[in-house]
């Protein structure tokens, strides 16, 4: 009945699952089809089913209003997938907090690069030895050292 009437309807899906898609694609959860309304209705573009591995994955895209959004990390054991959880948490906190603060703190050697900028504009009001010294040293600034490990 859902299928004619161009209505895809999930059967089991685990809470944590339903409350993201009602997230994702607006509309209310429901336990039985006596109590759907049209209300209740969401609205994606597309659906679809993939198997990776084992698993199966139901994916949604084109919502008209997304609130929500689910990253899928696999990997070769629990370790891998553990570092890159952390990672891809790291960075979802640092954009959260640039749009929470609206302002970035520059950091990973942009000091180093702003500073060589700098010296090389400086450069061009110096005359003599003094000016290749500047140079180099800007330069130097530029290059990332290679750590050896013994």
């Amino acid at each position: 009945m859902f299928a004619k009437a161009g209505i895809i309807a999930l059967r089991r899906a685990k809470r944590r699952n339903m409350e993201r898609i009602v997230l994702a694609c607006g509309g209310t959860a429901v336990n039985s089809v006596e109590e759907l309304t049209e209300n209740d209705l969401g609205y994606a573009d597309l659906v679809e089913e993939h198997v990776l591995g084992e698993e199966k994955y139901t994916f949604i895209s084109g919502v008209k209003n997304p609130r929500s959004c689910t990253i899928l990390i696999k990997g070769p054991n629990e370790h891998t997938i553990s570092m890159i959880k952390e990672a891809t948490r790291d960075g979802l906190r640092a954009v959260k907090n640039v749009y929470d603060d609206k302002s970035v703190v520059p950091g990973a050697g942009s000091f180093e690069i702003a500073c060589s900028v700098h010296l090389t504009e400086y450069m061009k009001e110096v005359e003599g030895k003094a000016k290749l010294g500047i140079q180099a040293f800007a330069e130097s600034l530029l290059v990332i050292p290679k750590v050896i490990h013994n």
